[in-house]
């Protein structure tokens, strides 16, 4: 029987108020901060303390400097690059990242992302951040053991609905393209986080007790058809066929600390973040 896929969400939520899993999924993690509003400043602070590097996506370096971060948190989330087409790149934010030592690096390629862009050079990097070599002042990894990480996209599902699907569409692109990266990836902003689950068994792990969910999840098939069957949630199922058009889950309630989906087809599982963990 195939193992469960891990996937531990509260890694990346209220990080100040909770132990990091270390030794488990997500203990080792990027961020790329991409050209939506960043409409929660602890949680970027939160995550990027944690993060063995930080990337942001063209015009995500804006979003960024506007935000007027002041010492140690505008140290903590300093990017280490800012990677894309640079069309949207703000003269002032170019050279203010610049004066900091922020690797700036021009992709002119039209026929990828800006998204896509920073994750070749994440790729590109790949045995140097896992090395711990990578000169960022304020975090050395602790996993020195491990083989891959996880990439954080934050600012995920935000702003233009045009740009939130191409968002989805990329994000099963990147899951299916073994080539690029071998972690998981997760979208986040400050009311959700949202992962697409594998085929086969899937394990998530809520810890209620941490307080920094709250009850919605949904599950959602956006590419296909699928038979999803849960375990954990106010209302289960089995062998439960799911599409647009007919039925989805959404608005689903947590249960358990533990909640188990098997599903024939890639599906979107998205949680609701608390909304006092960063008041």
């Amino acid at each position: 029987m195939q193992a469960a896929t891990p996937w531990i969400p509260s890694n990346f939520v209220g990080r100040g108020l909770q132990p990091r899993h270390a030794s488990g999924p997500g203990s080792f993690y990027v961020i790329i901060i991409i050209n939506q509003p960043l409409d929660n400043p602890k949680q970027l602070i939160d995550l990027c303390r944690g993060a063995s590097f930080v990337a942001c996506a063209d015009g995500g370096a804006n979003r960024l400097v506007d935000l007027h971060l002041k010492g140690e948190e505008a140290v903590i989330c300093q990017p280490d690059i800012i990677c894309g087409d640079l069309d949207s790149l703000r003269p002032d934010t170019e050279q203010y990242f610049q004066r900091k030592g922020t690797r700036i690096i021009k992709n002119p390629d039209q026929y990828s992302t800006d998204l896509t862009k920073c994750l070749e050079e994440i790729k590109n990097q790949k045995d140097v951040i896992l090395s711990g070599k990578w000169k960022r002042a304020i975090y050395t990894p602790q996993d020195t053991f491990a083989s891959n990480f996880d990439v954080v996209i934050l600012g995920g599902l935000g702003g233009r609905f045009d740009q939130g699907l191409s968002l989805l569409h990329h994000l099963y692109k990147f899951s299916e393209q073994e080539d690029l990266l071998h972690g998981r990836f997760y979208m986040i902003n400050s009311q959700s986080i949202s992962f697409l689950l594998s085929e086969g068994e899937n394990r998530i792990e809520t810890h209620r007790g941490l307080g920094v969910f709250g009850e919605n999840v949904g599950i959602i098939p956006i590419s296909r058809p699928a038979l999803i069957t849960t375990k954990g949630l106010e209302w289960d199922v089995t062998d439960w066929p799911t599409e647009f058009g007919t039925q989805i889950s959404t608005s689903n309630h947590i249960r358990n600390d533990t909640v188990q989906v098997h599903t024939s087809e890639r599906v979107l599982f998205t949680i609701e973040i608390n909304d006092s963990v960063y008041e």
